[in-house]
């Protein structure tokens, strides 16, 4: 199953994904079977997902007898699959050649910093180029999306506690993450994990949620960034260094993961941290993981700044 998050003319709401590009409306489509305490779960992600496999299953049965006509995806203003206020975990250094383009090395046990639901963007989105950076970069991952509420959960169960999975473009802005002209804040306080991550449109996700029914586990998937179509970042998730068990047992620990709560799994090398090349205004920015589908951005100048 694939649950696509857009934008309608009362607001957002839920559609299941029936064909290549063609989207049933779960809100319309239980208002059309007058099965109007459906409706919330339609309109909100955490509580479509909080409702597990009962939730699916009636998405499935009122998609199959709506006599409604189905949307053209790209018709739809997509939203980010994300609900504010959730939170967004990310994993450092997760596959090798990525360790050395950033010099530093694989952590022995998984290590995560946090994006702020404000820096989430929708597909289509700009990518901000603010002038308070110079070195903007990209890093194509795969998001874990959480679906049952847990804490402290053992390895051995960390699946059941996936929903799914999408597209996550981790935009960095490398000088704030190296504090470019303050190098004693990196042995005093280390990187700032804060800016380099968490700045306005910083958390391009999408296109749509891949749910476990369809993909239960993230591997083996071949994953790429593309920059104005040249191939930047090319890996496959099985090289993923933690997998997704180790990691959501380690944040977990004493951090209660809720429904719509993301871990995005890390990236591969090929950014402009290993060679120096920067996204700039008007780069076209594709990043693309199998079976998931395409995160399409464009880097644009903030004039605001």
């Amino acid at each position: 199953m694939r649950i696509a998050r857009f934008l309608s003319p009362l607001g957002a709401r839920l559609g299941l994904v029936v064909a290549d590009g063609q989207v049933i409306d779960l809100v319309a489509a239980a208002q059309e079977q007058r099965l109007d305490w459906f409706v919330p779960a339609a309109t909100d992600l955490r509580l479509f997902l909080a409702g597990g496999v009962a939730h699916r299953d009636m998405a499935s049965i009122i998609a199959r007898r709506s006599q409604l006509p189905a949307l053209e995806m790209a018709s739809l203003r997509l939203l980010a699959p994300f609900e504010a206020g959730s939170k967004i975990l990310a994993h450092v250094v997760n596959y090798y050649g990525h360790d050395k383009e950033a010099k530093v090395k694989v952590p022995a046990k998984p290590f995560f910093f946090q994006k702020p639901s404000s820096s989430v963007a929708n597909p289509g989105d700009t990518i901000v180029a603010h002038r308070a950076s110079n070195k903007l970069d990209h890093e194509v991952e795969i998001g874990i999306m959480i679906g049952r509420v847990g804490r402290s959960i053992d390895a051995e169960d960390a699946f059941d506690h996936v929903a799914g999975y999408m597209v996550v473009n981790d935009v960095s802005y490398r000088d704030f993450q190296m504090n470019d002209g303050y190098p004693d804040l990196n042995t005093s306080y280390g990187k700032n994990w804060t800016q380099a991550k968490g700045l306005d449109a910083a958390c391009p996700m999408g296109p749509v949620l891949v749910l476990t029914d369809e993909l239960r586990e993230p591997y083996p998937l071949r994953k790429q960034c593309r920059v104005n179509g040249k191939v930047r970042q090319d890996a496959n998730s099985s090289d993923m260094i933690h997998k997704v068990p180790a990691l959501i047992a380690e944040v977990s620990k004493g951090m209660t993961l809720w429904p719509g709560d993301v871990i995005a799994t890390g990236t591969p090398a090929g950014g402009g941290l290993g060679d120096g090349v920067w996204l700039r205004p008007g780069d076209v920015v594709e990043c693309e993981v199998e079976r998931l589908g395409v995160l399409r951005s464009v880097v644009a100048a903030d004039l605001s700044d």
